[in-house]
């Protein structure tokens, strides 16, 4: 049986619980609605001063709402779902005041906390995404190394019918199921892999001193135009990358010289 949602603005975000059949929803009319699929409609609702994006953390118990024009994101306990946020984070990077002055926001487009709830990855519009500490928001690092999708008109691979612009990206970078990498699309079709596997490497950082910068430990061919969208799935040792086609990704056990590469990769995740 289907059941149809009662009537909200254009959706940012969708994130579903990972211990029931609650969801929250993030939209253009600046709220987060908690849901649950047995009755149409919204069980919580929480107004924001701009459009949100929403996440959970993995017990269920803790969800986090970003706030791009704020340059905030704000922590809250799912069972005072309409109180204060327990943690405000502000997103400061430094380095950007290089490029411009005053620095530009990063613009933020995806939460999501690892597995093992230590970290939340906040992924950006640009050419960098962040790594923060899920428990006090210090910043920990910068992973780079990749062309943002809303950055496209700087590489020139642009596949047909996707236009560089603001909205389109969100989806391309995650966690693996052991919170040791992160994996990530980029504008120029590549799948961009990043080992934080040593937290000794990963010190919180002091507010406002420069982030360490991580670039990938392994790069692959992946598709013709961006690749959007890039999850593993959380149980068995396949990936998948998103873009205009469709692409699983599976250990080789054969030890063809061809797929080094590829499997050496998937050893270090610990799925070979």
């Amino acid at each position: 049986m289907l059941r149809r949602l009662s009537c909200f603005d254009r959706v940012l975000s969708l994130e579903m619980s990972p211990v029931d059949d609650t969801f929250l929803s993030a939209s253009l009319d600046n709220t987060v609605r908690l849901w649950d699929l047995r009755t149409p409609n919204c069980r919580g609702l929480l107004n924001t001063p701009s459009t949100p994006i929403v996440a959970y953390e993995t017990s269920g118990a803790v969800f986090a709402v970003a706030l791009n024009a704020y340059n905030r994101i704000n922590l809250y306990d799912f069972n005072n779902f309409d109180k204060a946020p327990f943690l405000t984070i502000e997103l400061s990077d430094p380095s950007l005041a290089d490029i411009s002055f005053p620095p530009k926001a990063p613009f933020m487009t995806s939460l999501s906390f690892s597995a093992n709830a230590q970290y939340l990855l906040v992924g950006t519009a640009g050419n960098a995404h962040y790594v923060l500490d899920a428990y006090d928001g210090d910043m920990i690092a910068k992973l780079e190394g990749h062309v943002g999708l809303e950055r496209g008109k700087q590489s020139g691979n642009v596949a047909p019918g996707i236009i560089p612009m603001k909205g389109i990206s969100g989806e391309e970078v995650s966690w693996t199921p052991d919170s040791k990498f992160v994996v990530g699309g980029s504008h120029d079709g590549k799948i961009l892999v990043w080992d934080l596997s040593d937290s000794s490497k990963l010190p919180k950082v002091p507010k406002g001193q420069r982030l360490p910068k991580i670039e990938p430990c392994a790069i692959l061919e992946g598709h013709l135009g961006p690749s959007r969208c890039v999850r593993f799935n959380p149980k068995w040792a396949m990936m998948a990358s998103a873009g205009m086609e469709l692409a699983f990704w599976l250990p080789d056990a054969s030890g063809a010289e061809g797929d080094f590469d590829t499997k050496k990769l998937f050893g270090r995740i610990g799925l070979s």
